[in-house]
């Protein structure tokens, strides 16, 4: 059976560039601390792989600190944070991912509401900063499982005249829309390689020039003392071709991306009880949540898989152990958390996908 994979928000094939990269990076073994001419090559590609990944998001290449992924970055933002600013609150959205929830939750976070269509109250978050109290705003920049994206720009704006530090989860955005950190006002920004096409086991995360930071994982000097171990040079150099070929081609990605979405949308459209989620919010191109009140979520995406199409019905850091949606029952639709079922797609989709999905989906709610 031919397969269609349409769950790139959960993780991309890797670009055939990082690959081929990757390949000659087997024979670079170094360790990149080391002064010898070994050690000095793994550095060079280390230090080529910083710049251009600093160069991509419109920073200096000091401000960028190499983590194992994601969760690593952002756990290093909001604990490293924290420890410095103990006296001070965490504020995080309602939608943000488990790797921010559960850390905000350790941390004492308070939440900031979202609208029924999963974007951060704005007046909330005034209201909250005004009490003086706040050290720390974490919102991502476009949500996992809907693809619905924040008032980042705002946010920070807000957080920036209150003197507050604001951090942003960027994961799904980096290497599928332009991003670059200052225009974002963004204080510290997070993403992890494997999202974009990129190898799984390497991530980012950019720190302000001035913004002080304690070291979650303590021992060598590496990362500008911010990130002990010795780096995977492998992954990193992997990471950085990756990003690079997803800028390289992301007009045409995010073109066929948003027409991907269209035809979704229009199919969802003449199907009976089957709804799109978050549907008058603004939206990555590559994402969106379908809601199936008369079925499981769980059982819609077994379905759709024995059709040849692979779904998932939320963040892939939840939904190996089924659960209910949490991104959901903030948006006021508690009934609908267990009910949805997420699609993405990327850079080797293809827009006749779109069709084999809707088949399959038709097969399995009996629509």
């Amino acid at each position: 059976m031919e397969r269609t994979y349409l769950d790139y928000a959960a993780t991309a094939p890797l670009r055939p560039e990082a690959k081929a990269h990757m390949m000659e990076l087997l024979d670079v073994f170094g360790n990149p601390s080391s002064i010898h001419a070994e050690g000095q090559l793994a550095r060079n590609v280390l230090d080529a792989s910083r710049r251009a990944v600093a160069d991509i998001l419109g920073v200096r290449a000091e401000r960028v600190v190499f983590t194992s992924g994601g969760t690593e970055a952002n756990n290093i933002a909001l604990r490293g944070f924290k420890n410095l600013s103990s006296s001070k609150t965490l504020l995080i959205s309602s939608v943000e991912h488990d790797c921010v929830r559960n850390t905000g939750k350790a941390l004492g976070a308070g939440e900031l509401a979202v609208d029924e269509t999963g974007v951060v109250k704005l007046d909330t978050l005034q209201d909250e900063l005004a009490k003086g109290h706040v050290g720390l705003v974490s919102v991502m920049h476009a949500n996992n499982e809907n693809g619905v994206i924040q008032p980042v720009e705002e946010i920070a704006r807000l957080c920036r005249a209150a003197g507050v530090v604001f951090h942003t989860d960027a994961v799904q955005t980096v290497g599928h829309i332009p991003v670059d950190v200052d225009e974002l006002g963004a204080d510290m920004l997070s993403f992890a390689a494997h999202k974009f096409g990129g190898p799984k086991g390497a991530g980012v995360l950019v720190l302000k020039n001035e913004l002080e930071m304690q070291a979650l994982i303590t021992g060598g000097a590496q990362e500008r003392n911010r990130r002990a171990g010795t780096e995977n040079v492998l992954a990193i150099g992997g990471m950085a071709t990756a990003l690079q070929a997803a800028v390289e081609h992301m007009h045409a990605e995010r073109a066929l991306a948003e027409a991907m979405a269209s035809a979704l949308e229009a199919g969802v459209a003449g199907m009976t009880g089957v709804h799109l989620a978050g549907a008058e919010a603004v939206k990555l191109g590559h994402v969106r949540q379908l809601l199936i009140p008369a079925m499981k979520g769980d059982d819609v995406v077994i379905g759709m898989d024995m059709r040849g199409v692979a779904v998932s019905q939320g963040s892939a850091c939840g939904s190996g152990r089924v659960k209910e949606s949490h991104v959901l029952s903030a948006m006021g639709l508690q009934d609908m958390a267990g009910h949805a079922v997420r699609m993405s797609w990327g850079w080797d989709s293809r827009l006749a996908d779109i069709d084999v999905a809707l088949e399959a989906l038709a097969g399995v709610v009996g629509r």
